[in-house]
């Protein structure tokens, strides 16, 4: 509850619209968001009317007339909806019309990334494909990363299983796209004629823009993922081929993806990727020397032994 007080607005400056959605969209993923916005209302019109009585003058609004002044339309509209629908308000703007207004709209692309966890619970693998787009191509900072994530992992079930719909999406964005933007540059002159072309994908333009831990979150979503049919997971390889000839992550994102037995894999994800789990898995590590060769096995396999030596 602090956290969301804190990020819903700064009483000094007026409103900061990052924040503000980080905070209402983190209550909108948890059961109990709702009471959370609520109470953050009544919290700070108590606060602006304490305030007001101090300087015996109207100098702070209420939480949501600061929205309607501060917000821009679309942001505005956002807002009040997430208020509204914290206290059962039917009288708001349906989902449906604000996803409407994100795919044809005139928006800019900031504002589309803090309407994404309102849209995406309705938003089809087409529409998922034109929002994920949107975000590679305005793509500014690492919050722009963590948008694309968050519609790719929001394709997989409640309890992150591979379904159809993620399936089909990664299809989707594992295809060379129509849009006239320039293509993304391959990471190496020695890439084939087959990578070339992939890189008009999604796919390859979030491999080539993504770092930190946005990139590491990807790579797991195209482990995970690319075993679906052989046909999505030859093109995943495809695309971190290039990758995985200078990049230690890459490499063992290509060799989770190669494994044939999915329980294998399963259990990669269950234990959360730890030191122990990548490790004791052979079969990782005998797909690894399959693809990369002995040398490299070996000095990744003693690299994580270092590693894992050096962590408390």
């Amino acid at each position: 509850m602090t956290f969301v007080l804190d990020k819903s607005i700064n009483t000094h400056w007026g409103i900061d619209p990052d924040p503000l959605f980080e905070a209402f969209n983190l209550c909108g993923r948890h059961c109990h968001g709702k009471v959370a916005i609520r109470i953050v209302e009544e919290k700070f019109n108590l606060y602006a009317t304490k305030m007001n009585e101090v300087h015996g003058k109207q100098s702070v609004l209420t939480l949501r007339e600061e929205v309607s002044q501060e917000l821009e339309d679309f942001e505005k509209l956002l807002a009040l909806r997430c208020l509204n629908m914290a206290v059962d308000d039917a009288v708001t703007v349906p989902t449906s019309e604000l996803l409407h207004i994100m795919l044809k709209g005139n928006l800019d692309e900031e504002y589309i990334r803090h309407g994404l966890p309102t849209v995406l619970p309705i938003a089809s693998i087409l529409e998922k494909h034109d929002l994920a787009r949107k975000m590679l191509y305005a793509f500014a900072n690492a919050s722009y990363g963590d948008a694309f994530n968050e519609i790719c992992w929001s394709c997989l079930d409640v309890a992150e299983n591979v379904t159809v719909e993620a399936a089909r999406f990664l299809d989707k964005i594992t295809r060379p796209t129509n849009n006239d933007t320039a293509t993304v540059p391959p990471p190496s002159q020695s890439t084939k004629k087959t990578n070339h072309r992939a890189s008009d994908s999604l796919v390859a333009r979030a491999l080539y823009l993504l770092t930190g831990s946005q990139a590491v979150r990807f790579l797991q979503f195209l482990a995970k993922v690319a075993h679906f049919n052989k046909p999505i997971q030859k093109r995943v390889l495809s695309h971190l081929a290039p990758y995985a000839d200078n990049y230690e992550m890459h490499r063992l994102a290509s060799a989770v993806c190669s494994i044939e037995d999915f329980s294998v894999v399963s259990k990669v994800f269950h234990d959360c990727f730890t030191l122990d789990a990548l490790q004791s898995s052979a079969p990782l590590w005998t797909q690894y020397k399959q693809l990369f060769g002995e040398v490299k096995c070996l000095n990744a396999m003693n690299d994580m032994k270092v590693l894992s030596q050096e962590t408390p």
